[in-house]
């Protein structure tokens, strides 16, 4: 994977992307990446993308590159929610939540409402912190990326 981001950010560098354009799709990307909603992150990162004039098969590729760790901070934003309101925790597994999801959306998105509120505030309050935190770590990263293609 990660030679394929390398080849990706190359391919977008070498057409003229500059390192700081590079630098915020990333951060963009991985940010929206790991909203805990599943199937919201990919239409926030094109509209992202078209709104503030990002590239797009950057946006693209990490968002599908930040797929495992979103899984992985679904439960983390709900505890965060959670503690933020003093709300009844989440009893269930990912894996039991999401065959009652898909098997009925409807219910299970009335009766979990509030749990989605609760994370969806908690990753509000955190995105910031990400997206600054991923820009500061992607731009030495780029750079040295830029330079190697001189």
């Amino acid at each position: 994977m990660l030679s394929k981001a390398k080849q990706i950010i190359r391919a977008q560098l070498v057409q003229g992307l500059s390192v700081s354009s590079c630098q915020v799709a990333i951060a963009m990307a991985l940010t929206l990446g790991v909203f805990p909603i599943l199937g919201c992150s990919t239409p926030m990162n094109m509209i992202a993308g078209f709104r503030f004039k990002l590239n797009q098969p950057i946006i693209q590729f990490f968002n599908y590159l930040a797929a495992p760790l979103k899984l992985l901070l679904i439960l983390p934003f709900i505890r965060l929610g959670e503690w933020l309101f003093q709300a009844e925790p989440f009893r269930l597994s990912l894996t039991e939540f999401s065959y009652r999801f898909f098997a009925d959306v409807t219910t299970t998105s009335t009766e979990f409402f509030w749990t989605f509120v609760h994370a969806i505030i908690a990753w509000c309050i955190c995105a910031p912190l990400i997206y600054g935190c991923l820009l500061i770590l992607t731009k030495p990263l780029i750079k040295r990326l830029s330079l190697s293609l001189s």
